[in-house]
């Protein structure tokens, strides 16, 4: 829970302007775009195995109406069930990134689309936006530290 609550006070000071704009500070958001990019298509490619790549060891993440997931192992198992399932696919595109002025943390946010094949084998498809906090690894890599979204609202279904 502890770092579920940094990790949300890192995105607020973020957002509220903490970060500043230094010489790299351009680059280090454009790589972080580019990590997060990188991290939806190992995702898509490898499913489970390419997602948890991505992740930090003490990475979190927030699921509704459960307690905070915590532990690279405990979210790479919070996501086994739609990463390994073949009906369903999930991907997303990061639209901003920014990175903190320590250049060492950042978050990115976008939007995500999950489609699964229904019962009549007709393509279904779910959207939201999320937000994922990233940390600058020692050999200049991102790594997941937090990630979780939000889903959008379906459409109202037809009138009859």
């Amino acid at each position: 829970m502890k770092r579920a609550i940094i990790a949300v006070l890192i995105l607020v000071a973020a957002a509220a302007g903490v970060a500043y704009s230094r010489p790299s500070a351009e680059a280090d958001a454009s790589a972080l775009i580019n990590a997060d990019q990188d991290f939806s298509n190992a995702t898509g490619a490898k499913g489970l195995e390419g997602f948890a790549s991505f992740l930090a060891e003490d990475a979190s993440t927030l699921r509704s109406d459960k307690p905070v997931v915590e532990g690279k192992a405990a979210v790479t198992e919070a996501w086994r069930g739609l990463l390994t399932n073949p009906a369903l696919a999930i991907r997303w595109k990061p639209l901003s990134a920014k990175i903190a002025a320590g250049g060492d943390l950042g978050y990115t946010l976008g939007t995500y689309e999950i489609t699964r094949t229904d019962e009549k084998g007709k393509r279904v498809a779910g959207t939201g936006k999320y937000c994922t906090i990233w940390r600058k690894q020692s050999d200049g890599t991102w790594k997941v530290e937090f990630d979780s979204g939000v889903n959008d609202t379906p459409p109202a279904a037809p009138a009859s």
